[in-house]
């Protein structure tokens, strides 16, 4: 059965050699991407591109061969080398400072390192938008001044802040509400919207810690989908040199509609309410626009990595047809995709486990909260208390509204399985050719590293309670949820 004459770019390329006709036109990246890493304190390491790029296996050879000798010396020497994703994203610390256990920063049995000729599978991490092998530095794609000496350090104070200011806060509501059976509307409500403004400085400090503490912290795997080197690599074929940012309309509305929420809100304390402008009300109104704008921009660092990974695997499919019969060079190039797929699918789970019962309690305890101030005279009988109601559950459906179907459509959905499950179905057509055990023990390998999770049920579970609080709410004080700026306004 004859191949099909598709024009791909590993037809007629002999191994080990590296197809430049097609190369970037424009190299140096748009903007908009390094100003979305800025302002989300992703920057950590010194140099975010490094200088080579090690497949797992090549990493294992040389680990095995030093070790022969005696090189390695310190046990987490063996956990670095040995973990995929320290390998691709947390080594070397440095442009000209190798990996702190190669042999050749020694000047050490150097010839032991020495690769016969070169791997596809590491000239595979280095593939550009149309599956061709295009090594690139730091100053080619522009990231100059963006990750300049001290930014590391700078993320770190920041998203640290950023802890400590939403703490205080929730510190100070919990004080004045824990403990009072009438209130618990309005603390659930405020906690609901305190847990989606914390996920993502969480998430993001947590990938600091794992950078900082590396093989120490094996269940923050998925922390390294948060590394700027892991969003450079999975960028890298979205062609944003020519192309900018992929889906700016959804970037555009991830960036405006924290802000009209925001501004909103201040308005309701301001203007709406009468209370008029105070230093604590603008401070507060302006630091909300932040955590909301990070979190806007998180949503959208979610919809560009599943993006890629869609294009990585459509690249993947083509480079397994090309390659019939090439089990271990097939083998590498999945692993080293699927490895990286695993850490964002628990980016994603770990997202969804906090946020989406979030989500369920505040449609519920919304609802909840409609039906109760039309039977409490205090809010229905004075005009600027029902108008300021009005608005209060305008601004909450709005925020639950836009949050939900902003995360939905990053996504494409509530999971990215089906971003897999397409690549698998692909390869079960491809199956039909004379290479059928080639295809057979492939796709059995892909099987079983495919994980499973439980993230699901967890969920379930939580959002049943979430909805059982928020219905099983009795005599509660829903005057106090017309507030003019954590003051509620005195039934007359």
């Amino acid at each position: 059965m004859d191949k099909p004459t598709v024009d791909t770019p590993w037809i007629n390329c002999p191994p080990g050699e590296v197809e430049v006709s097609r190369r970037s036109e424009n190299r140096k990246w748009t903007p908009f991407f390094w100003m979305i890493l800025k302002f989300m304190c992703l920057f950590y390491h010194r140099v975010v591109v490094p200088r080579e790029r090690v497949c797992f296996s090549c990493s294992v050879d040389r680990f095995r061969k030093r070790s022969r000798m005696g090189v390695v010396e310190r046990p987490e020497r063996y956990d670095a080398e040995l973990d995929p994703l320290l390998v691709a994203h947390e080594y070397p610390n440095a442009e000209n400072e190798p990996r702190p256990w190669d042999v050749e920063s020694r000047g050490e049995m150097s010839s032991l390192v020495a690769q016969p000729g070169p791997c596809p599978v590491c000239d595979a991490l280095w593939w550009n938008q149309d599956g061709v092998t295009e090594r690139y530095a730091e100053r080619e794609i522009g990231v100059g001044r963006w990750n300049h000496r001290g930014s590391g350090a700078l993320s770190s104070l920041l998203l640290l802040g950023a802890l400590t200011l939403i703490t205080y806060d929730i510190v100070n509501f919990m004080k004045e509400l824990w403990g009072q059976p009438d209130l618990i509307l309005k603390l659930m409500k405020k906690m609901t919207l305190y847990i989606v403004l914390l996920v993502y400085p969480l998430l993001s400090l947590c990938s600091k810690l794992r950078s900082l503490l590396t093989s120490r912290t094996p269940n923050l795997q998925w922390a390294s989908a948060l590394n700027a080197r892991y969003l450079v690599k999975q960028a890298q074929v979205l062609d944003i040199g020519n192309k900018g940012i992929p889906q700016k309309s959804f970037f555009f509305f991830c960036l405006v509609t924290p802000l009209l929420t925001a501004v909103y809100r201040f308005l309701i304390f301001t203007v709406i309410s009468g209370c008029g402008f105070r230093a604590t009300t603008v401070l507060t109104s302006i630091v909300g626009i932040i955590f909301n704008e990070a979190f806007g921009l998180y949503i959208y660092l979610l919809h560009l990595l599943r993006v890629s990974f869609q294009r990585q695997f459509n690249l993947l499919t083509l480079y397994f047809r090309d390659h019939e019969g090439e089990e271990r060079r097939c083998r590498g190039a999945f692993f080293s995709t699927i490895v990286d797929f695993h850490c964002f699918k628990g980016l994603v789970n770990l997202s969804i486990f906090v946020m989406f019962p979030a989500f369920v309690f505040g449609i519920s305890s919304n609802f909840t909260y409609q039906y109760m101030i039309a039977n409490s005279p205090c809010i229905t009988e004075n005009p600027l208390n029902m108008n300021i109601s009005h608005h209060n559950l305008r601004l909450a459906w709005s925020e639950i509204i836009l949050t939900l179907g902003s995360y939905l459509v990053a996504i494409g959905g509530i999971q990215v399985d089906y971003v897999f499950n397409n690549f698998v179905t692909n390869l079960l057509h491809l199956r039909l050719s004379e290479h059928r055990i080639f295809w057979n023990n492939l796709i059995k390998d892909i099987n079983h590293v495919t994980q499973d999770s439980y993230f699901y049920l967890v969920t379930i579970i939580f959002s049943f309670i979430s909805i059982y609080l928020a219905f099983n709410f009795s005599s509660q004080d829903v005057t106090d949820l017309v507030v003019c700026n954590t003051t509620a306004i005195v039934c007359v």
